[in-house]
């Protein structure tokens, strides 16, 4: 028997003992089915949401736009906006499908998979390019029970513990995001995080994380990220915390600091109020303080109500200083010039049209202290009133 033949008639055993192997499997695990066996898919829940969009500015500024827009030849869009730059325009925002699987009461695992216009604003640097498609966040969680009151490690990317807004709209009560989340905050981190619970009213999340909106570091540094979570009273929740380290590519010296609290009181299931703080600085910036004084501040309060089960109501008010303008006015059309003081009010109407469904319609108006957003005559002013419609449903 040559070489050949007998390499084949290897190649043939190896392959009947796979099959044997796998046949074997798949008789096991039918068996322990037949037997009440936990499943992987009963040990697994899958969320998700989608929105879809439109909104129109009253300025009237240039639509034909992407967003983030190009260097060269960019057209007015909605000023000051991140997630809602593209005017007059219907969007598929977010279509997000989550699972989490737990295979034992110390592990989970889980991945948020993010596709449609919104991944283009909080898309992270270091996943590739892309247009329609983010992976929000992959984690894995480890419990150590025995350790105290029980401690908790996330291991991996995950969203930021800042701010009252989120990436997911079903999870917000506005139609637009506000200037903090858009400005003040980062929207992921990766790295590692550490949860522990002192007693049932306070508990501390502490990590080390590559920095801000990176799942490959730009620097030799890293970010300190944390959140102490307070509930002094019932109803009450009360959050302190911040990141800290090298946010700049290529240098460890320059550091950013980031404080950021959010008080919330929920007095009833209808009715809830919060107050949301930033304070944030980078040496790296130009003309940015040396004397301890803010690089970007803002404040932003929020009120819900829910009068009935079918009909809500929504708040929001902010106030947003840039000391350095650095934050550009999303149109740079013409002579705009960027704000350095921005604020907006919005009002949200919702309908509850279904279990998961609610259809939003918003009116918001932006005011700057300078000529920043674009109209389409080819001239500026200092606010911009738009109205919004949303479809979004969560399950």
């Amino acid at each position: 028997m040559t070489r050949r033949k007998k390499s084949m008639k290897s190649r043939v055993v190896k392959s009947l003992v796979v099959a044997g192997l796998l046949a074997f499997s798949v008789s096991a695990l039918a068996e322990e089915a037949k037997t009440g066996s936990v499943s992987f898919w009963e040990k697994t829940k899958v969320m998700g949401t989608l929105d879809v969009n439109y909104n129109y500015n009253f300025n009237r500024p240039t639509t034909s736009a992407t967003v983030p827009p190009t260097a060269a030849g960019i057209p007015a869009l909605n000023a000051y906006r991140v997630f809602d730059a593209n005017a007059n325009s219907f969007n598929v925002g977010l279509f997000e499908l989550a699972v989490e699987n737990s295979p034992n009461d110390w592990m989970t695992l889980r991945t948020d998979l993010d596709f449609g216009h919104d991944t283009l604003a909080y898309h992270a640097a270091g996943l590739g390019t892309t247009e329609v498609f983010d992976l929000q966040q992959a984690y894995v969680t480890l419990k150590a029970a025995s350790i105290g009151n029980g401690l908790t490690f996330k291991i991996g990317k995950f969203v930021t513990l800042h701010g009252n807004e989120v990436i997911e709209a079903s999870a917000n009560n506005n139609v637009s995001r506000g200037l903090l989340f858009n400005y003040a905050i980062p929207f992921t981190h990766t790295g590692i995080m550490a949860n522990y619970s002192f007693a049932d009213w306070i508990a501390l999340d502490l990590g080390v994380v590559n920095g801000w909106n990176n799942v490959i570091d730009n620097n030799n540094g890293k970010s300190i990220h944390g959140m102490l979570t307070i509930k002094p009273v019932d109803k009450v929740t009360w959050l302190i915390g911040g990141t800290f380290g090298p946010e700049n590519t290529g240098i460890d010296g320059n550091i950013r600091a980031l404080i950021d609290t959010t008080l919330t009181y929920a007095p009833t299931e209808q009715l809830s109020f919060a107050l949301n703080y930033d304070l944030g600085r980078d040496s790296a910036l130009a003309g940015g303080k040396t004397n301890g004084v803010a690089d970007w501040q803002g404040v932003a309060v929020y009120a819900h109500w829910k009068p009935m089960d079918s009909f809500g109501l929504s708040l929001r008010g902010e106030f947003f200083k840039d000391d350095v303008g650095f934050i550009a006015p999303a149109n740079l059309s013409g002579t705009a010039v960027a704000s350095n003081k921005l604020g907006e009010g919005t009002l949200t109407t919702h309908w509850y049209l279904a279990d998961g469904l609610d259809l939003r319609f918003e009116l918001r108006h932006d005011q700057g202290n300078k000529t920043s957003f674009a109209k389409g005559s080819g001239t500026n002013k200092k606010f911009q009133d738009t109205i919004a419609s949303q479809l979004v449903y969560s399950f």
